[in-house]
């Protein structure tokens, strides 16, 4: 029997390659957003806000549920998010994906795969890694039978309707150049293709084994 699989984050640069990949596969696909993105693409789909998610109802028993919602941030605010944007940074990296994660178990989901990040650690002093491993501990502790936390560094690849900036541009070309220098336990810190994200977190979610795995560019270059 088919699986029954919950997408948050479908626009965003992993989600849309997490999408083409499980459009290629055997399964239920629903896209979990604030507003349709999928026309004509044959997945249903779910409209909410956000906020209201705790008040969403659905008759729809999911297997899995992928959650790939992130705030857009610039290269600096991974250094340093001013204080004046740190509620609104929390309430999406954070809370949202939190009510997505309860919704999804409340209505039968067993497993959750979540795209993170590097280094994210909620005793971090700063503040983007900090919130990244406040949310890892929040879903980790909802009890999913099989928890999928990604842990990419800067995503490579191609951003729907957004032009690249030219300081990304440029640290990407930069990075890419010398990341044969990063090895060993500095090797988790190199760029990686969104689409081996997308594709290490599904073949990690279709194997038999339970518990918390943490997946890196170690294994997303497998893929």
């Amino acid at each position: 029997m088919a699986k029954t699989i919950l997408l948050a984050g479908a626009s965003g640069l992993v989600g849309s390659n997490i999408l083409k990949e499980l459009k290629k596969t055997n399964v239920r696909l629903i896209s979990l957003a604030r507003k349709k993105l999928c026309v004509n693409q044959g997945i249903e789909e779910i409209v909410c806000d956000f906020d209201q998610i705790n008040k969403l109802k659905s008759e729809i028993i999911f297997d899995e549920v992928y959650i790939a919602i992130g705030s857009k941030l610039n290269l600096y605010e991974l250094l340093y998010i001013k204080k004046s944007k740190r509620c609104d940074f929390k309430k999406t990296d954070l809370d949202f994906i939190k009510n997505v994660a309860v919704f999804a178990k409340k209505n039968g989901a067993k497993s959750i795969a979540l795209v993170s990040a590097v280094g994210a650690n909620h005793k971090s002093s700063n503040t983007y890694l900090n919130i990244k491993g406040k949310t890892e501990r929040e879903i980790i502790s909802l009890g999913f039978s099989k928890s999928i936390i990604a842990q990419p560094s800067h995503l490579l690849g191609e951003r729907q309707k957004e032009k690249i900036k030219l300081s990304v541009y440029l640290f990407e070309k930069i990075t890419n150049l010398f990341g044969f220098l990063m090895i060993g336990p500095l090797s988790k810190f190199r760029n990686v293709s969104a689409s081996n994200v997308a594709k290490a977190m599904i073949a990690k979610m279709n194997e038999p084994s339970d518990g918390v795995q943490y997946l890196n560019f170690n294994i997303f270059k497998l893929y």
